[in-house]
């Protein structure tokens, strides 16, 4: 039996390492709930901070990461804007640490405004969405607990178009579902590669089971109704960019069809595929054949 169990999670690692590698220090993959990530390390410039979670009950917490920008203490009057970078599958707040660098490196060169990045800790496959069995929410943790605790916390410009999501593979269907379902809170959404399969038969079971392998549930939540639900709130008033790459082979197909039903609702957006890309999100920027991190600076221009 031990022999059977050790095989067993030696094949379960593997998968989810295949599917859910994202970048530059690939994801280990965490099992059931970790609200609180157990591991607290910093990424150079970012600060491990916990939260209360009152959508999940009395006395819990969760963990982020936050940036705060070069000049945030000096200008002690100033208010930034707010980018909510959201993890894929199997990874945790620690996972955007290569974003911030790049990211801060721009910002000491001038060459994108400042700005506040918060790392959000999600859950290992509950895709920013409500769990069916309501045992994590994972949606409400963030929209209901997390926001108005950076916006109290920190000298945030608390409007939409001072509020950015973006994620990576699931962080990327967590950022389109997210920022087009409440397109009151979020200006702009940026997805790199979003895992936006319409078949949920064609997911493994670690991905379906917090949709209760319920497919109606399945498309009541996605990225898809959302854009369809919201579409005349989306269309002119958010900013959109997605990015795929051409040898990101289970997700390009479904990234371009996503793309032609932006279009078939007439919802502008920025759409690129990246050459010699596949799923890693630091091949995204360092192959795209323009400064995709340039992307900042029309959202925010300096002042």
């Amino acid at each position: 039996m031990k022999t059977k169990c050790a095989i067993l999670a030696m094949l379960t690692s593997l998968m989810c390492t295949t599917l859910y590698a994202q970048g530059p220090e690939p994801s280990t993959f965490l099992p059931g709930t970790h609200w609180i990530d157990p591991v607290k390390t910093e990424p150079a410039g970012t600060h491990y901070k916990l939260f209360s979670t009152p959508s999940r009950g009395a006395n819990t917490k969760a963990s982020y990461l936050i940036y705060l920008p070069a000049n945030y203490d000096s200008s002690s009057q100033q208010r930034y804007p707010v980018l909510y970078w959201l993890h894929g599958g199997g990874g945790s707040q620690r996972e955007g640490g290569w974003m911030v660098k790049q990211l801060d490196a721009q910002m000491r060169a001038g060459k994108i405004p400042p700005f506040i990045i918060v790392l959000v800790q999600g859950l290992a496959d509950v895709r920013y969405i409500n769990s069916k069995d309501g045992s994590r929410p994972v949606e409400d943790v963030i929209i209901k607990d997390l926001i108005p605790h950076i916006d109290s916390t920190y000298r945030t410009i608390s409007r939409r178009e001072g509020r950015a999501i973006e994620g990576m593979s699931m962080g990327g269907y967590g950022a389109l579902r997210l920022g087009f379902e409440y397109p009151d809170l979020f200006g702009t959404v940026s997805a790199l590669a979003p895992s936006v399969i319409q078949d949920m038969d064609a997911e493994p079971e670690v991905v379906r089971e917090p949709f209760g392998n319920d497919r109606a549930f399945w498309d009541a939540v996605s990225p898809w109704n959302m854009a369809k639900l919201n579409a005349s709130a989306i269309a002119g008033h958010t900013r959109i960019r997605i990015l795929v790459g051409d040898k990101d082979e289970r997700l390009l197909g479904p990234v371009t069809n996503y793309h032609e039903l932006l279009l078939s609702l007439n919802i502008t957006h920025q759409f690129s595929i990246i050459p010699g890309a596949t799923h890693r999100y630091d091949q995204l920027f360092e192959n795209a054949p323009f400064n995709a991190l340039a992307f900042w600076q029309t959202v925010w221009p300096a002042k």
